[in-house]
């Protein structure tokens, strides 16, 4: 009996120890500082609770065992015990340092801001004016499409990819709207209105990372009760419904087709839910492409996960010849793990566990997750509670981290971190300018 074989024969057991270490994990998060003091970490903990515990597990227990025309159904036991591996040496890199370090935490800002009200109104509004002017220069009537005339299509990208891609910076905006008090008309408006502009362009993600961010921010700025934890889990239960209702009404949104939409939360197919959440089922294809001894599979060390992160900065103006280099490794390999025809225009994605396995191997899964729980705990111990430019480059770190959990391709991760951070950045040189001028 192979390795694959054993592990096959025991994924209840191996599904129980997952669950087991995520406990432990998720306990140890509470017991040292809890969310707030550990966001990133514990939010990691609970998005890979999904994606590769529950999601599989429920696939399992409904004997699914085909995706995108592969076979699985010998690979449940593997993908369980590499995911095992990933969380658990996460949850070590994160407390190898031992115990907390909140000198800094606990520490006055160093940082003021005059009138950040005033600067985050004008980023929203540039922000926004520089979405709509590209998809006009990419050719869409903007005032069709706002009257309902027009449909601009899913994954419209306007003339420039670098200025639609402003449309993550408004996720950030809202969050520091909400961090630094902008009226709640103003702020419930620039919700809306960013959230139409983020149905129109179809991609639903950017509605949910901001839901996430309304909801860390609740979570920092509310003092913990009872009628707290009321609220909270009315808006836990409200944003759930916000993502079932996108996910079930995602075509009608892009088509405009809202006599059509679906608001009854009884009548969405929840099943959506894990379906959505699959990437797990995917990861078991690449594993199975590389047991294979008829199919050649070999990992990039890290091409597409570092190099292709700078291939995607320079603009074809300067590179015309940049379209030689795609598909990237990763999706080469990727698509050659499914057995169906039409596999490379699937769109599955595969999860951060089998990119790190693609990179390499089974000590990429091992390594990459402890220096990724590294990094998120020096990162943390660098933050102020009490500078809220910190604490909202803190909130949109887990925001990123559910990007990179449910896709899988670090470059286009990267590509938005910048984009998100780039309202923080300019906060931060306008308040370091006053500080050094207040200093003099």
């Amino acid at each position: 009996m192979t390795f694959v074989e054993l592990l096959n024969k025991n994924v209840v057991q191996l599904a129980a120890i997952l669950a087991v270490i995520f406990f432990v994990g998720i306990r140890i998060g509470f017991a040292r500082g809890g969310w707030g003091r550990h966001l990133p970490y514990i939010w990691t903990l609970i998005v890979y609770i999904i994606y590769v515990l529950i999601s599989p597990f429920f696939f399992y227990s409904n004997n699914k065992t085909v995706i995108i025309g592969t076979d699985i159904s010998n690979y449940y036991g593997l993908g369980f015990f590499f995911n095992s591996v990933a969380v658990l040496s996460f949850i070590i890199g994160y407390w190898i340092k031992g115990s907390n370090t909140n000198k800094k935490w606990n520490s006055p800002a160093t940082r003021e801001i005059e009138n950040p009200v005033f600067v985050i109104n004008i980023m929203f509004y540039v922000c926004y004016g520089i979405v709509l002017v590209n998809l006009a220069l990419g050719g869409a009537n903007i005032g069709q499409v706002f009257m309902g005339d027009a449909i601009l299509g899913m994954g419209a990208g306007g003339a420039s990819y670098y200025l639609q891609n402003f449309t993550d910076s408004l996720i950030c905006i809202i969050i520091l709207a909400y961090l630094y008090d902008v009226p709640w008309k103003r702020l419930i408006f620039w919700i809306l209105a960013s959230f139409f502009l983020f149905s129109l362009l179809g991609f639903r993600y950017r509605i949910m990372l901001t839901l996430f961010g309304i909801l860390f921010v609740f979570l920092y700025k509310s003092k913990i009760d009872a009628k707290k934890i009321v609220i909270g889990i009315g808006l836990a239960v409200i944003f759930f419904y916000g993502v079932m209702f996108s996910t079930v009404n995602r075509h009608r949104l892009i088509l405009r087709s809202y006599d059509d939409l679906l608001y009854n939360p009884f009548e969405f197919n929840y099943e959506l839910f894990f379906y959505q959440t699959r990437g797990a089922l995917p990861d078991m294809a690449v594993y199975k492409l590389y047991d294979s001894p008829y199919k050649e599979a070999k990992h990039d060390y890290g091409l597409t996960m570092f190099g292709y992160v700078f291939i995607r900065m320079i603009p074809r103006t300067i590179m015309p010849d940049k379209d030689k280099f795609y598909p990237p490794p990763q999706l080469v390999t990727t698509v050659k793990a499914y057995d169906a025809w039409w596999a490379s225009k699937s769109g599955e994605a595969t999860l951060s566990v089998s990119a790190f396995y693609m990179a390499f191997g089974w000590l990429g899964i091992i390594f990459g997750h402890f220096f990724w729980g590294l990094l998120l705990r020096r990162f943390g111990d660098t933050i102020r509670f009490s500078d809220r430019l910190a604490l909202a480059a803190y909130i949109i770190i887990p925001l990123l981290t559910f990007q990179w959990i449910s896709r899988g391709y670090l470059p286009q991760i990267v590509d938005q971190a910048v984009y998100m951070l780039v309202p923080i950045w300019v906060l931060r040189y306008i308040s370091k300018r006053k500080v050094e001028h207040a200093s003099h």
